[in-house]
């Protein structure tokens, strides 16, 4: 993670998280989610720590996906750590359903957001390995593996080949 931004009005917190960073990684605060959205309009950020009532602010419905996608909309790849108290774990375990990385609950434990950390980073470095021996494997090379004259099953391949480096289940 070379950038870190952590949406919160209360200084402890952002003081409490960016001691868990190395002094070569940026960690800025925003107090609110429209500076917050300036700000990652201007820079890019790797990792979000959002208080989940800022999170929430705004917006009627409250739909778990709806408050994530202002982000995602401007990263899609950025990851969002909620943090919340006790009372509303259940909230944040939704968000974390729609598609945030995880959640905190106040007060922030410095070893819970590096076990955090780690875990993001161990994932992204899994996922980008995953993506590069996909990568590997559909090599022409690959294709001597199976052997065919076919040209539906040379489709079938191609098609293959188009989809493997997705997310998404076919």
């Amino acid at each position: 993670m070379k950038s870190v931004m952590v949406i919160s009005e209360a200084l402890d917190v952002f003081q409490t998280i960016h001691s868990c960073f190395r002094s070569s990684q940026r960690v800025d605060r925003a107090f609110d989610k429209k500076r917050a959205l300036d700000m990652l309009q201007k820079k890019r950020y790797d990792l979000i720590f959002i208080d989940l009532e800022i999170l929430v602010q705004g917006i009627p419905d409250q739909h778990n996906k709806t408050v994530l996608e202002p982000f995602w909309h401007l990263y899609p790849s950025i990851e969002i750590i909620v943090m919340t108290h006790q009372n509303m774990l259940r909230k944040a375990v939704g968000i974390v359903k729609a598609g945030a990385r995880d959640y905190l609950s106040y007060p922030i434990d410095p070893v819970e957001v590096k076990h955090i950390i780690e875990n993001i980073t161990e994932t992204i470095l899994m996922e980008s390995e995953l993506d590069y021996l996909r990568d590997r494997f559909w090599l022409v090379d690959s294709l001597e593996l199976v052997k065919t004259k076919s040209a539906h099953m040379q489709k079938v391949f191609d098609k293959i080949r188009s989809v493997s480096p997705t997310k998404s289940t076919v």
